[in-house]
């Protein structure tokens, strides 16, 4: 097993935020594309096989960024099954398929990486580079990748981790203290931080999968914000951690604590744009070929 780390180039956004799943998907394919999608797959590229005539699966392949890509990585005669549970996404992305000559390659079905259909045994590679944040996600999405993923296939997976954001956290902080929830909010966010991926968990998660030839790699890069409402708002903060920091506070001070740090980026990122780090891990494996 190997764990290794990269730092990848900087990204900016401007965003706002939507309910419905259309604009979700809109704003999937806008933002956070551009600030997660691209610059994991741009790190992950040199990992994809290269097989004749082979069948990859894609799993959370949302607005279709990932297989769309693939066509340009993969040998002619590849097919590419895409898995997503959210039909805007899907629409999306079987949309943006006919816009291009995919030359029937690819395929999109309605399922989420938890539970895949597929019989054992079928795929020459899975790849999943998104829904994956907490540690029993990941465990599920890495059992089903490592089922259905044939002998000495290829498994590439990409999540956040969790020492990503860390302003975030300093000014929650302050933010705890300043209307007198420290006290009972601090321990759960602990106990959300050990739920949390580090390239160690997600190396332990693949050797308990029976995954093989392990390498995690460490990549961060940095992320521009016009502010910190725009922070909070952003597409991808809410896709990934968003959901998970709102259940640490109370219900009834959500509003208040998340204005508070809202408001502290502001005051103290003044005149400036809000420059924040996100990491991820990149694992590569393989599926056991039953000689290891």
């Amino acid at each position: 097993m190997s764990i290794g780390f990269r730092w990848l180039r900087a990204f900016r956004t401007v965003s706002k935020p939507t309910d419905s799943t259309f604009e979700q998907a809109r704003a999937y394919k806008a933002v956070v594309e551009k600030l997660w999608a691209q610059p994991v797959f741009e790190a992950s590229r040199a990992l994809v096989p290269c097989e004749e005539a082979a069948t990859v699966l894609v799993a959370e392949a949302r607005c279709g960024f990932v297989p769309l890509e693939l066509l340009s990585v993969l040998k002619e005669g590849t097919r590419i099954i895409a898995l997503d549970g959210h039909d805007a996404m899907l629409d999306v992305a079987r949309k943006r398929a006919e816009s291009v000559d995919t030359q029937k390659r690819i395929f999109f079905v309605d399922q989420r990486v938890g539970k895949i259909s597929y019989a054992d045994g079928v795929f020459r590679a899975g790849i999943c580079f998104d829904g994956l944040l907490t540690l029993r996600q990941t465990e599920q999405a890495m059992g089903e990748l490592a089922r259905v993923s044939a002998d000495g296939a290829t498994v590439l997976i990409a999540a956040p981790l969790a020492e990503s954001f860390p302003e975030f956290y300093d000014i929650l902080d302050e933010a705890l203290r300043a209307h007198d929830l420290l006290e009972l909010v601090a321990p759960r966010i602990a106990k959300l931080k050990r739920t949390l991926l580090t390239p160690s968990r997600l190396a332990a998660l693949a050797r308990a999968a029976g995954l093989t030839q392990i390498a995690v790699e460490k990549l961060s890069w940095e992320l521009a914000f016009a502010g910190g409402h725009e922070f909070l708002q952003s597409p991808l903060i809410r896709e990934t951690f968003f959901p998970h920091w709102l259940g640490l506070i109370p219900s009834s001070d959500r509003e208040p604590v998340l204005r508070y740090v809202g408001d502290a980026i502001d005051t103290y990122w003044h005149g400036r744009i809000f420059r924040t780090q996100i990491s991820a891990a990149l694992l590569s494996a393989k599926a056991s070929d039953g000689d290891a």
